[in-house]
This record gives C-alpha cells, sequence and structure tokens, in this order.
C-alpha cells in the first residue's frame, strides 16, 4: 500500500523514518498497512497524546511516548524521556523498524527529536542535516539552530548510553 500524502519514509540501517504533523486518528491503519510499525508521539498529556496512543494500538502500531510538553530546551526530566526513547529507537529502526515521528505541527519538537535519532544511529552531523532536508523540508527549515544544539546533546547523551562497556 502508499503511503499517506506528505509522508515519505527515508531508509536508516535496514529500517525507515517518516516524519509528520499530528496524524488523524483515521489516518494510523494506513500507516500500518503502508508499513509503519511504530509511531513516536512527542506531545504532552494535555494534548491529547494518551488518546494517539490508543488509537495507534489499536491500528497495529507499537506506540512510543515521548511527553515534550513545546519546543522549548526540555526540562531534565524531559531529557530523560528523550535519551532513553533514543537509546531504544536507534537500534529498532537501524534493525528495520519503520518508525513515523509527529508531534503537533510536525516541525520543532519532531525536528530535534528526529535529527537527535539521526545523530544517535550513526549520522554524522553534515548527514543527518541532509537527510532531515529529505525526510521533511518544512520541520528542516523549521526547527532552528537552538533546537539541533539541544539534540547535539541528547544524541550525545544517548550514544554514551549505547557504547559498548
Amino acid at each position: 500500500m502508499d503511503w499517506p500524502a506528505g509522508i515519505a519514509p527515508v531508509p536508516l540501517g535496514a529500517g525507515a523514518l517518516a516524519l509528520t504533523h499530528r496524524p488523524k486518528v483515521k489516518l494510523l491503519p494506513a500507516l500500518a498497512s503502508a508499513g509503519a510499525t511504530h509511531l513516536v508521539t512527542l506531545l504532552a498529556k494535555r494534548e491529547g497524546a494518551l488518546a494517539v496512543g490508543s488509537a495507534a494500538e489499536a491500528a497495529g502500531l507499537h506506540w512510543i511516548w515521548v511527553d515534550l510538553p513545546n519546543g522549548q530546551e526540555p526540562s531534565p526530566a524531559s531529557r530523560t524521556g528523550v535519551v532513553t526513547a533514543l537509546t531504544m529507537l536507534a537500534p529498532l529502526v537501524t534493525g528495520g523498524a519503520t518508525a513515523v515521528i509527529h508531534c503537533s505541527a510536525g516541525i520543532h519538537r519532531t525536528g530535534m527529536f528526529a535529527y537527535a535519532l539521526l545523530r544517535t544511529a550513526g549520522l554524522d552531523p553534515d548527514e543527518a542535516t541532509i537527510t532531515l532536508r529529505h525526510l521533511r523540508t518544512i520541520t528542516a527549515d523549521g526547527v532552528g539552530d537552538h533546537r539541533l544544539a539541544w539534540a547535539e546533546d541528547l544524541a550525545t547523551l544517548a550514544r554514551h548510553r549505547l557504547a559498548p562497556g
């Protein structure tokens, strides 16, 4: 089945990554049918994250929730959640999973997390920047250098967790 309009996965290792804005609940079965295995939600509980999760699981997707309330620098608690998600997701995607990442508009939080994931998965900064642009131009244009700097810090922490020994 074809991917829904505006969602174009890009290979990452043996898997793939896609970015979008908050998907409509009725779109989630189409994501699963197209080949998505995981939905990564970067929303706060007050933004309806739990409803997205229930709908994702009902559609047959594995749901990963990272409680990020906005596009500002993550709090220490949020940083821990982001790093935990990165260390779990990077090996899943490079090992064959296809993850779709979203926040509300799919720009600030999504761009920060996606860049951090690309860096955690082993891409160098230039490759990660180019891949982010291939994933979703509006996200690459709108993420902002300050969020990419935060993402770099988060990816460094995640890579240290994943390092052997």
